[in-house]
């Protein structure tokens, strides 16, 4: 599997047109690093990276408030000699920037940036899931961080895309502090955004995205579910492992603790299934006693019986080969 992109903002002050020019260049050269950066003018939002010319008027101030905010800085100085890190010199290369941005960003990927805490020291719920779960009217939020953008649509419960942008792509960076969002007019999306983001993908799609790539973002797992209907998914966008478990929380209740081992699946990965389906709105959870896998009440064996054909045509829609001795 391909690393997800993971998108970038870089704010510039005080550089001249050349520097500028060089800076945009050696960025734009790091998408083939899957990193996707956005430069833009240096103007006190977060961002990964802050570039600074010293010689600027307000490059104290800059680099004040960027220190303040845990931002990375890289500085360009008419006195340095050389290039140390986050400082080059005046007159700095395509390579000298390409060098310097990578490393800053990489460090600035492995710290949490985007693994922000709240104040009672729990991960912040992501900016996307907070509108998801927001009551009140059905709007469509526009939401932007560096290179990446999205659209999340309430009333489908969807969110549209850039073609190129996978689930993983957005789960790789869901948490990030610097997203800003928008409410946007339905008229206004179609005509300057709509061709930007041609690809949609459900809610659903997204959260069981969440339970295989991020599931520390997930709320707690029920003690047992079933499924109201079967995940708005395709076959590749969850493990084939998977597959089984799924058909048998469609088909009835079950806990944690008995399907798991029924379905030959780590408890954790049981748990963040359990916690995408119900963080979705799929979980029945039932407060009747729930069916045992290993021990049935009498007349269990007809059960037994009307699951396994079920089983056989999911395994049969998904391309799996999936014997009955296998779904029994």
């Amino acid at each position: 599997m391909n690393t997800p992109i993971r998108s970038f903002q870089v704010a510039v002050a005080g550089l001249d047109l050349l520097h500028h020019t060089r800076l945009k260049l050696a960025c734009s050269l790091l998408l083939s690093e899957r990193m996707d950066v956005a430069v833009r003018a240096w103007d006190g939002t977060p961002a990964d990276v802050v570039v600074v010319h010293v010689d600027h008027a307000d490059s104290r101030s800059v680099l004040a408030d960027a220190n303040a905010a845990g931002m990375a800085t890289l500085r360009v100085s008419r006195r340095a000699q050389q290039a140390l890190d986050g400082l080059l010199p005046h007159g700095a290369t395509v390579r000298d920037f390409n060098r310097q941005v990578r490393h800053l960003l990489g460090a600035a990927a492995a710290t949490p940036m985007h693994e922000a805490r709240s104040d009672a020291g729990t991960a912040a719920t992501p900016l996307l899931l907070q509108l998801a779960d927001a009551s009140g009217p059905a709007q469509l939020h526009l939401l932007q961080r560096g290179a990446m953008w999205l659209l999340l649509d309430t009333h489908t419960r969807s969110i549209a895309l850039p073609a190129h942008i996978t689930l993983a792509d957005v789960c790789a960076q869901l948490d990030a502090t610097s997203w800003s969002a928008q409410v946007m007019d339905p008229a206004d999306f179609q005509h300057q955004y709509a061709y930007r983001l041609p690809q949609r993908q459900s809610l659903e799609a997204l959260y069981f995205a969440l339970a295989q790539h991020r599931p520390a973002l997930l709320p707690s797992a029920p003690a047992s579910l079933q499924l109201r209907h079967w995940p708005d998914l395709t076959a590749a966008e969850v493990p084939n492992a998977w597959l089984p478990a799924i058909a048998r929380l469609h088909a009835g209740a079950y806990t944690v603790d008995t399907l798991a081992p029924h379905c030959r699946l780590p408890r954790a990965t049981m748990v963040s299934l359990f916690s995408a389906a119900s963080a979705c709105g799929l979980a029945l959870s039932p407060e009747s006693a729930l069916p045992s896998v290993s021990s049935r009440a009498p007349g269990a064996g007809r059960a037994t019986a009307g699951e396994t054909p079920f089983l056989l045509r999911l395994a049969r829609r998904f391309g799996l080969g999936l014997s009955r001795g296998h779904a029994a």
